[in-house]
């Protein structure tokens, strides 16, 4: 998070106009228009995925917003100004849509959409995406009577077969099919910063590299080279220097990185809350890897990458919704918070391994150049294929987690784990840090006295502006789900 230093004055509503356009003021009518259209003709394919796309856009605005307007939405002229209604009538009536969705989907027998970017002709996949949102759902509102319902039934997600994503596709202009993050990075101006902290936690917190860390983050040095001290903006040393790593840091983690994820290894970002200038680093900054953007897989090369999208899977990359491992992550929270840990750290693991699968089956299959490229001949010839890495590092990474699990603070270590899964789907990591407060040893404000997390965002300037009965809040307002403490603690 770059966007200043303070949270309260980090984004202005204006920020979210384009969210709220998209999701409320177009999406949200054309939904419905899709639902009693295709209801009338009993085409219940196009109902129920309407239905379960609709559920989905009611709980993004509640996670985002809070409190929006509903039941008295879409009245055009007869009603210009609706009013807010709470975040979980809201929450309990796109549960209501899913449980239609659902028998609407069940009793299809008409022919599929000639156009399903999601799930092509595969109405279970639809099927299956609107269980895995009733389980989440639950999950949120602590509905433990409907969770165990949908669990004991099974047909949730459970694996990535059925994973609810979006495909991106490879066209670069009229019109550009890309992933956004491929955009960002690939084309010809400078990538925005990954997250030293995710960075080093995932390539140096353990004595084992988390598996998925080639695929997620490309390096485009093999070291953090210190020749120009014009290069960095590290607020409290004109070089990265570990020496330096402020006190606040340490605090949450004593091997908290500071300016740069590694020097050793040539990860190098920002860190949370920078948003000081930016110097000539375009060069070296590490940038979106082959999942989920569709960029380079990182094979040691360390080339450039502002190429004008010619590099790795042309961006033909993914959006993950809701995934296999999502789903056992959700499995593995309810299971701990009702007090069997056993059977939450076996879910955990579960998890893990679906996401490492489908984070290497996607990079190799998007990126075979990256894979062929020869890297060295000395000693012998090595190629990128060679740093894909194997079941015996999954291995030593669950084990080392699962140690950690066992000796250390569970919830932490199972919270952070779910967090790395979520990479690619910023809403679900955030969402998880409000609902349960975890993971506690994150990378605070690069500053002290940025004062409270962010609980919920403002309301966009469209509204607030356009609506009579809407006013603005703070971004200290609780979504109905969250009932942590104001004060989260040091870090975050």
């Amino acid at each position: 998070m770059t966007a200043g230093g303070i949270y309260v004055t980090a984004f202005q509503p204006e920020a979210f106009n384009g969210l709220w356009n998209n999701s409320y003021a177009d999406f949200l009518p054309d939904a419905d228009a899709v639902i009693e259209l295709a209801t009338a003709t009993e085409q219940f394919y196009h109902v129920g995925s309407a239905k379960v796309m609709k559920a989905f856009t009611l709980m993004q605005l509640v996670d985002i917003f809070g409190d929006v307007p509903f039941d008295q939405s879409g009245q055009g002229i007869a009603n210009i100004s609706p009013a807010d209604q709470s975040g979980e009538e809201i929450y309990a009536a796109a549960d209501a849509l899913l449980v239609e969705a659902i028998e609407n989907l069940t009793a299809n027998e008409a022919e599929p959409p000639v156009s399903d970017f999601f799930y092509g002709d595969n109405i279970e996949g639809w099927i299956a995406a609107a269980h895995s949102l009733r389980l989440r759902s639950a999950l949120y509102r602590r509905d433990w009577a409907t969770f165990d319902a949908v669990e004991s039934e099974g047909a949730y997600i459970t694996s990535a077969s059925n994973d609810w994503q979006f495909n991106y596709g490879s066209n670069r202009a009229n019109p550009d099919s890309r992933h956004p993050l491929y955009v960002d990075s690939y084309e010809a101006d400078d990538g925005q910063y990954m997250s030293n902290w995710l960075m080093w936690l995932m390539a140096e917190s353990k004595e084992t590299v988390d598996p998925r860390t080639r695929f997620y983050f490309y390096r485009t040095v093999s070291t953090v080279p210190l020749d120009n001290n014009n290069r960095f903006d590290c607020i409290f040393s004109i070089l990265p220097d570990p020496s330096a790593t402020p006190a606040h840091y340490l605090n949450c983690d004593d091997e908290m990185p500071y300016c740069v994820g590694s020097l050793s290894e040539g990860y190098y970002g920002r860190d949370h809350g920078n948003g000081n200038g930016i110097p000539p680093d375009g060069d070296i900054r590490t940038v979106y890897g082959v999942y989920p953007a569709g960029g380079k897989f990182d094979n040691n090369l360390n080339d450039g990458v502002q190429n004008e999208g010619v590099d790795g899977g042309l961006g033909a990359g993914i959006h993950p919704i809701i995934t296999s491992s999502f789903v056992d992550f959700y499995r593995a929270e309810a299971a701990f918070v009702r007090g069997n840990e056993s059977g939450a750290k076996e879910l955990m693991e579960i998890a893990m391994q679906k996401s490492f699968d489908k984070v290497r089956d996607f990079g190799v299959a998007s990126d075979p150049a990256s894979l062929s490229a020869e890297v060295a001949t000395v000693p012998v010839l090595v190629v990128g294929s060679d740093f894909v890495p194997g079941a015996s590092q999954d291995s030593a990474y669950l084990a080392q987690v699962g140690e950690e699990y066992d000796d250390g603070d569970a919830f932490n270590v199972l919270a952070t784990q779910f967090l790395i899964a979520t990479y690619g789907n910023g809403l679900e990591g955030y969402n998880l840090i409000r609902r349960t407060a975890h993971p506690t040893n994150m990378q605070p404000m690069i500053e002290t006295g940025a004062g409270p997390f962010i609980r919920s965002a403002l309301y966009p300037a469209n509204h607030v502006n356009l609506n009579e009965n809407a006013s603005q809040k703070p971004v200290t307002e609780k979504v109905f789900w969250d009932t942590n403490p104001d004060d989260l603690g040091p870090c975050f």
